[in-house]
């Protein structure tokens, strides 16, 4: 049985691109059914190589076409003729432009939560989680440069936001509980009776602070004759960097200027 299995196996023994068709008709040569619910190698390549349906399209197309124009210059059948679909196929997958931003907010915010979440795993320092929040807002930035217009116009988003705000915030104040317990940051403190009060109420403004700048900094550098480029990222992550760094305990201190010694040197990013 051995030498048989050894035989089959051997390189002379497998189809050439001449002999496919007389491989399908040997049983010695056609390989054994793969258990009920497995998929093949192939079929498992296949499927990760799979075109993104049309539902993806919209969505990714609508980012790039959001960022580029603006929500409120970018309707429906513009989405659709940059697709090359008919209105009627992404009318099938959402019913208006509000659902499709609505979907993308919901995105935006499940990409900041796997960046904001305290992992045991592993603690994501200061800095790590400014970065990489950065580049979720900057996927997104049509968000940050026109939410206060999409607010108004929609109640449901507004709500969405809302919720998104304050868990955001309970999020970066437990991300800080850690940071002071690996000893990254310093706890603050307070040597009056009000301590506990004062305290929680450094802790509001620093995390307020840390959402509006870091929500708001590429619009600020934004303008229709000068669109924000991933330059303004790396500024955005200097500045917050330097404004928490009295926060940060003296050792890690160093570990901060150094970050931002490595981004002052870097050659500035390029791109739109």
């Amino acid at each position: 049985m051995k030498s048989a299995l050894m035989k089959t196996a051997s390189p002379s023994t497998l189809p050439t691109s001449t002999s496919t068709a007389s491989s399908l008709t040997n049983p010695a040569l056609t390989p054994p059914a793969l258990p009920s619910g497995l998929k093949s190698p192939q079929a498992l390549r296949a499927a990760t190589k799979k075109r993104p349906g049309n539902r993806e399209r919209i969505l990714l197309a609508s980012i790039d076409l959001f960022n580029q124009s603006g929500v409120v210059a970018v309707t429906t059948n513009h989405i659709a003729a940059h697709l090359g679909i008919s209105p009627g196929n992404l009318y099938f997958h959402f019913r208006n432009k509000e659902e499709i931003i609505r979907e993308l907010f919901q995105a935006m915010c499940d990409e900041t939560y796997v960046v904001w979440r305290p992992a045991k795993s592993h603690l994501t320092s200061p800095s790590e989680l400014i970065e990489r929040s950065y580049e979720t807002f900057w996927k997104y930035r049509f968000f940050h440069r026109e939410m206060y217009h999409l607010r108004r116009k929609d109640p449901e988003l507004a709500k969405a936001w809302k919720k998104h705000i304050s868990k955001t915030v309970r999020m970066l104040q437990a991300m800080y509980v850690s940071w002071v317990k690996a000893g990254m940051m310093r706890k603050i403190d307070d040597a009056s009776e009000m301590r506990e009060m004062r305290e929680m109420r450094e802790m509001q403004m620093i995390s307020d602070t840390v959402l509006i700048t870091s929500s708001s900094f590429l619009q600020f550098f934004e303008s229709p004759e000068r669109p924000a480029t991933r330059r303004s990222i790396k500024t955005g992550v200097e500045h917050l960097l330097l404004f928490l760094l009295p926060y940060h305990t003296p050792q890690y201190q160093d570990v901060i200027r150094r970050r931002l010694a490595d981004l002052r040197s870097s050659p500035g990013q390029r791109g739109s």
